[in-house]
């Protein structure tokens, strides 16, 4: 998809989304999302709102959103494009904001003739206010206070201490607290004033600061990197919570190993890779990724991810709010699952049609507008992306190595997830882009025939007589084991190419499959060949009598 769309002009400095270099639009991306907890059902004026992305993200959970700008340009094209909110243009020092219960001003301050005249304003709101600008220490380290910044568009700039104390002066009798913004991107927030901050975040007003859980994904792949890495960036780029990958190469190429390699070392410890030197598939793969984070440790929650994937703006801090929200309400929250566009069953959730990324967020936004701060628990959760908490992957350890490259094992893995006493959510506006069956098609591998052949094992397994009788299950079958060991398990020696793809001869390969294999054996080995077969079966004839 293309950025292609009509936006305002970008000059630099307002933030246009999709537009704008990319340290501009992450950190704005992750100061807006940070406080996505404090919009609902609030009455929200964002000062100073420019292109108007940000009014639009808190008009998805407030009361009202109000985007004040000096720009009639800005106003007007925001009125245009962002119907859930409203815009008025105007100076945001003459606004009245009595009527607010939260204001939001990012990067606005330093751009004003009168900064103290502004606090003066907003002091009007009694409920929360929030105001950053950045650390004039790392923009202009040798400037003074008072200087003029070397930024054209800013009429002063303070370090943290001095903006502290500024703050601190217009708000003696509220609550104050300050946020740091970390300078490597995408600019997680973070509790504490720090002097070396990028940028400052003062937050006047009461309240449990937000809280974002710090995720673990594992992501097998084969030879995707450039899918892979937009997944990954977008990832990252749209939680304001710390989140980590582990990346499985299943038998990538040298060419993907380099470019994955170069990935990682750019991405500050936040992708780990885990070279797997032929395909173990979907199940096998996630199950090392999984295997790697929990030796690591210090993750709220575990998750896995397809690598053809990218999440919507508004989708992981959804995701994550009701996954925190369901462990709050003693919900015992097993699988917790995304909607998306190309996924089956009740997960499934079409958007209007688009053509580039601005449309596509744009309708995402308002999907998850239509359908904020809800989850429904359902049986049954896909494996293209979800997350679990760390009590969950213990019971249940990892996806079940009987179906080789994939297909079932997600519903073999919310079966046991359920069967050891935990629920299983979709989050109903968690909406999240997926091409679907990139791996698949690259590997020739024919879809239908992996689906029946491992319906067949799923039916055997639970001893079923049709896939859908697994929503109503409650006992589990004799010799079933609802935990499966986290560590591959599979050696080098079972590995073997059928019909032009790698499976597991004991795992992943159908019975027809493995046939055709001792077949292709026999045929090249000749009579030495058979009379192995025959000794071998007749030894084990003679040990089970």
């Amino acid at each position: 998809m293309s950025n292609s769309s009509p936006t305002l002009a970008w000059t630099g400095e307002r933030m246009i989304p999709f537009v704008s270099d990319y340290a501009t639009q992450a950190t704005h991306f992750q100061r807006y999302l940070f406080f996505r907890p404090w919009y609902e059902d609030a009455k929200v004026v964002d000062a100073a709102c420019g292109e108007g992305y940000g009014t639009d993200y808190a008009s998805l959970f407030a009361k009202s959103a109000t985007g004040v700008d000096v720009s009639e340009e800005a106003t007007s094209y925001a009125g245009s494009v962002y119907a859930g909110a409203g815009f008025v243009t105007g100076d945001v020092c003459e606004y009245d904001y009595s009527q607010a219960d939260m204001v939001v001003s990012f990067e606005t301050i330093e751009h004003l003739p009168d900064p103290e005249k502004f606090l003066e304003a907003v002091k009007a709101c009694t409920g929360r206010i929030v105001i950053s600008t950045p650390n004039r220490l790392l923009y202009d380290p040798n400037a003074k206070l008072g200087d003029k910044p070397s930024n054209p568009y800013h009429t002063i700039e303070w370090t943290a201490e001095e903006f502290a104390e500024l703050i601190q002066k217009h708000f003696p009798d509220r609550q104050v607290r300050f946020l740091s913004q970390k300078t490597e991107l995408p600019g997680r927030l973070y509790e504490g004033l720090d002097p070396m901050g990028w940028f400052i975040v003062a937050v006047i007003g009461d309240g449990e600061l937000p809280k974002w859980p710090k995720v673990g994904f594992a992501m097998p792949t084969v030879n995707n990197f450039g899918m892979g890495k937009e997944c990954i960036s977008s990832f990252v780029t749209y939680y304001p919570g710390e989140v980590e990958f582990a990346v499985v190469l299943n038998g990538t190429n040298d060419e993907h190993k380099g470019l994955w390699q170069d990935f990682a070392a750019q991405m500050g410890g936040m992708v780990h890779l885990i070279d797997q030197p032929y395909n173990l598939g979907y199940g096998q793969g996630a199950n090392a990724g999984l295997s790697y984070l929990r030796t690591k440790g210090g993750f709220d929650a575990y998750g896995v991810t397809n690598d053809d994937v990218f999440p919507s703006l508004g989708c992981m801090p959804e995701l994550m709010n009701a996954f925190t929200q369901l462990q709050d309400a003693d919900k015992n929250p097993g699988l917790v699952g995304v909607v998306s566009n190309r996924v089956n069953g009740k997960q499934h959730a079409g958007l209007p049609a688009f053509t580039n990324i601005i449309e596509m967020m744009r309708e995402a936004n308002k999907y998850l507008g239509e359908h904020k701060s809800s989850a429904t628990e359902w049986t049954q959760i896909r494996g293209l992306c979800f997350v679990m908490p760390e009590a969950c992957l213990d019971a249940i350890g990892g996806f079940d190595p009987i179906y080789g490259l994939g297909n079932l094992e997600d519903d073999d893995y919310s079966i046991r997830a359920r069967m050891a006493g935990f629920s299983n959510w979709i989050v109903d506006g968690a909406w999240l882009y997926h091409e679907g069956s990139q791996t698949f098609g690259a590997l020739n591998v024919d879809y239908q025939k992996s689906i029946d052949d491992n319906l067949a094992k799923f039916l055997g397994k639970w001893k079923l007589n049709d896939h859908s009788d697994f929503v109503n299950m409650t006992a589990i079958p004799d010799g079933v084991s609802l935990y499966m060991p986290l560590e591959p398990e599979i050696a080098p020696i079972n590995s073997a190419v059928v019909n032009g793809q790698e499976v597991d001869l004991l795992n992943g390969a159908s019975d027809m499959d493995f046939a055709f294999w001792v077949f292709g054996q026999i045929s090249r080995g000749g009579q030495e060949a058979r009379e192995r077969v025959i000794a071998a079966l007749r030894a084990e004839q003679r040990i089970a009598a």
